[in-house]
């Protein structure tokens, strides 16, 4: 019975990120307690309350990114847009267009992409620090780490995609 709701649960958020859930569904056929430790991480990961929105997404689209995981990348886009980035913000950061951004997305798109590449950038921290105070720099923190530590559960357990940029690219511009 509890896998049965799991799947319908699993169905549910596969309707509203647009990708499949192919390697949550594995890990509950497997051992539900183990997929009840894996959905502790979403407490962990998802809570908003110190970024924008426009700070927030970006920094999961690019912690997706550096991941290389084609579904987790689309999924996020899907997060983003229905959370109400422009679909004009997210094609400038899947671009690396950062002259078309605001300074403080900048911060967070340079931030973001530096440590989940295993580098540093203090200038873009201070930015942010500035824009989003110590906590907003934590939660930040746990955004861009989150959205690249999804993809290596999925690569570890053999369903991660390789992005395609000029397919993940077809976010549709916005006509304002």
């Amino acid at each position: 019975m509890l896998k049965k709701i799991i799947n319908h649960i699993l169905y549910q958020n596969e309707k509203r990120i647009g990708v499949k859930l192919d390697y949550a569904r594995k890990i509950v056929s497997v051992d539900t307690r183990l997929f009840m430790r894996y959905g502790k991480v979403f407490g962990f990961l998802d809570p908003r309350k110190h970024l924008s929105i426009d700070a927030y997404h970006a920094s999961r689209l690019c912690g997706a990114l550096s991941a290389d995981c084609g579904s987790c990348v689309e999924a996020e886009i899907n997060l983003a847009q229905n959370s109400g980035l422009s679909d004009e913000v997210i094609n400038h950061i899947l671009t690396k267009d950062l002259g078309a951004l605001p300074d403080d997305i900048v911060a967070v798109v340079e931030l973001s992409t530096a440590v989940t590449n295993f580098l540093d950038a203090p200038e873009a921290r201070e930015k942010i620090i500035k824009y989003y105070g110590e906590k907003g720099l934590i939660e930040l923190s746990f955004a861009m780490n989150g959205a690249a530590l999804l993809p290596g559960i999925k690569r570890a357990m053999g369903y991660a995609t390789s992005c395609n940029l000029e397919i993940l690219r077809r976010v549709p511009h916005s006509k304002d």
